[in-house]
């Protein structure tokens, strides 16, 4: 079963989401995540709204990485530069059901 972070955030150019969310792909995977995603809403209410997706194998892989992550200056800096060019709307942990 995968575990996934998912956190919409609004504002911030294309180009400095990318980079920014580039940088948080390298900390959390060096931490133990398996896949970061970064996507843009194109339709409805939340049009431009960006969406960061952390994947995680299952809950023990999650917890490894949330322990090791606690204490990891680069991964401060990289959320630091997400905080800064962008606002976080909400956060949700996904539990993934194998069909």
């Amino acid at each position: 079963m995968t575990v996934s972070v998912v956190t919409i955030r609004k504002g911030g150019t294309r180009e400095a989401m990318i980079a920014a969310t580039q940088t948080l792909k390298a900390a959390v995977e060096e931490n133990g995540a398996e896949d970061v995603m970064l996507s843009q809403v194109a339709a409805g209410p939340d049009a431009g709204q960006w969406i960061i997706r952390i994947l995680f194998d299952d809950w023990e892989d999650f917890g490894k990485t949330m322990q090791s992550a606690s204490s990891d200056p680069a991964l401060r800096e990289a959320v630091a530069g997400l905080d800064a060019i962008s606002e976080v709307v909400s956060r949700r942990l996904l539990s993934g059901v194998e069909l």
